[in-house]
């Protein structure tokens, strides 16, 4: 009997954390931006190449040395797409998903076939004639997994951090263009 009561408490903790999990969001969305002191058309220029988000990606040599990139042929279009690999990061892969000239870049993010997605959106306005609102939207869905459930929010804030760095190293190494 204490055996079963046991069994029985493990089963109602598990089910109540499981059912606990349905209240939490599965979807998030991260938004920042930044003013860049260059024109528009340059900027989105900058950000539409794969290669050159090696010169401000936070995922870099001094995180991982053994990370490592390749690219398709098509650069700056729909379809172009970045791979990187890394013993600590994982494979994944960057693809242009979408692109609106001067306004708009959407990508998506894989890493380690599917086991991470994500969705983000670079839109581009134009402040006056040398500056450049740059505006990162960074969403995903972790679907049903009760685990992923209750991280979004620690997760949330750990990237909003993420793209604030992110967004002042794509500002530093443009200016300095």
């Amino acid at each position: 009997m204490k055996l079963f009561k046991i069994f029985l408490i493990i089963y109602l903790i598990v089910f109540g954390f499981f059912i606990a999990s349905r209240f939490f969001p599965n979807t998030y969305s991260i938004e920042r931006s930044i003013v860049i002191n260059k024109p528009l058309h340059e900027t989105f220029l900058f950000m539409s190449d794969f290669k050159n988000w090696e010169k401000w990606s936070l995922w870099n040599k001094q995180v991982d040395p053994s990370l490592g990139y390749f690219y398709n042929k098509k650069s700056g279009v729909v379809g172009a797409k970045q791979y990187f690999y890394a013993d600590k990061i994982g494979k994944g892969c960057f693809e242009i998903t979408a692109l609106t000239s001067d306004s708009a870049l959407s990508f998506l993010l894989t890493i380690n076939k599917s086991d991470h997605t994500a969705n983000g959106t670079f839109l581009f306005n134009a402040e006056n004639d040398s500056t450049t609102k740059l505006t990162w939207i960074d969403s995903g869905d972790v679907g049903d997994n009760p685990i992923k459930r209750f991280m979004i929010p620690l997760s949330k804030s750990n990237s909003e951090q993420n793209l604030d760095a992110s967004l002042k190293q794509i500002k530093k190494v443009l200016e300095s263009l």
